[in-house]
């Protein structure tokens, strides 16, 4: 299968990658055309490569943790700890645009790599270095994981259903990922300059700045008003969840007035539009929980689910089901747009014979979606046939 969007094609990106931060971010830039060169240690691999579930066995052994975000990438075994190692990685850089790492801070200068030789050996090389911290500050040589970025930016100080609980994670590697997405776009910015200069630029990627800026909203508020956002309370946003009489979950939000009308004439409560207590965002907000929603889930005690998100929906109500994963999986819509794309690999089948699928970069290009390529089998692409092969 090969991938239609070729926005990016010609640009090699070369990347000592592993876990989830920085495959992700090259994952992107496979998605969208560019050719991406995984460096892994010999013999050993991505950690992520023995993740479960997995499918197959030997060679052709496909995970599921390791596809998520290596398909369409090459892989090459160099360790580039030894003389050879630094030798072919200092030859592969010589061919490539971009060189991404998620190596913890100063590794990449002790092995010969710092920042005067980038400029000096490889000037429009574009540099990416992910980390938890950031590659300068006091807390530079901390190492961190998704969960303590989580803690540590303030995410998980929000998260659960009220401040007695336990402060909670997000179940999957929110701040990785993110992490991932900022530094994708600092490399796009970084190549546009090139295009300018000739001249490549160091990104330095902190996953602590990144995951506290994304929360610009309730540090904003802070910032306006001194108030510190809780768990399971949002003074300021009247958003929410309501249970329908079949047990499906409706997500709604009411940031205006207008809206707040609108969400009344389908309760069928006029009365509710001048209810002293809910007549300003403000107060709805504050209100969500012990008032907004028992009314919309006594109101919907008698329907289901999408009959209570098409009487919303039809009085020009924003609502939406919360769906469970097998619902994303099967919904129609993802389906029409094509998200989920079909793995190569001839162990990534199902029982049926289907084969497995994997979300795609979400964009659409002219209205073409990226079909990544195979998941790489460790050290299939040799150093020799990278340099020598055409691009």
């Amino acid at each position: 299968m090969t991938n239609p969007i070729e926005l990016l094609k010609g640009i090699r990106v070369v990347s000592l990658e592993q876990y989830i931060g920085a495959p992700y971010c090259t994952s992107m830039l496979a998605d969208a055309g560019a050719e991406v060169i995984k460096v892994e240690q010999p013999g050993k691999g991505d950690p992520r490569r023995d993740y479960e579930p997995r499918r197959g066995e030997g060679d052709e052994v496909v995970s599921g943790g390791f596809a998520s975000y290596n398909r369409g990438k090459r892989s090459v075994e160099i360790d580039f700890a030894t003389d050879e190692g630094a030798a072919q990685l200092a030859a592969l850089l010589a061919t490539a645009d971009v060189l991404v790492s998620n190596l913890r801070p100063g590794a990449l200068a002790r092995r010969g790599f710092d920042r005067e030789r980038f400029a000096r050996d490889f000037p429009a090389l574009v540099v990416c270095e992910i980390s938890g911290f950031g590659q300068t500050g006091p807390y530079a040589q901390w190492p961190a994981f998704d969960s303590v970025i989580q803690g540590m930016s303030g995410l998980s100080s929000l998260l659960g259903s009220s401040p007695e609980e336990p402060p909670q994670l997000a179940p999957m590697g929110t701040m990785d990922v993110l992490g991932g997405v900022y530094a994708a776009i600092g490399i796009l910015a970084a190549l546009v300059s090139r295009s300018r200069t000739g001249r490549g630029t160091h990104v330095d990627a902190s996953m602590f700045e990144i995951g506290a800026a994304f929360l610009e909203r309730p540090l904003t508020l802070h910032e306006f008003t001194g108030e510190v956002a809780i768990r399971g309370r949002d003074d300021f946003s009247p958003v929410g969840n309501f249970v329908a009489g079949d047990g499906g979950w409706v997500s709604v939000v009411i940031p205006t007035d207008e809206m707040w009308r609108r969400c009344c004439d389908a309760m069928g409560r006029p009365d509710l539009v001048t209810h002293p207590e809910l007549d300003t965002v403000v107060k709805r907000a504050q209100r969500m929980k012990d008032l907004v929603l028992p009314q919309l889930t006594e109101w919907a005690a008698g329907m289901t689910r999408d009959e209570a998100i098409a009487a919303l929906r039809g009085a020009g109500q924003p609502a939406g089901a919360v769906l469970t994963i097998d619902e994303v999986r099967r919904d129609e819509h993802l389906a029409a747009r094509g998200l989920f794309a079909p793995l190569e690999n001839a162990a990534a089948l199902n029982p049926d014979g289907s084969r497995l699928s994997l979300p795609r970069l979400p964009l659409l290009f002219d209205g073409v979606g990226a079909l990544p390529g195979p998941v790489p089998r460790l050290g299939e692409a040799s150093i020799e046939e990278l340099l020598d092969g055409d691009r």
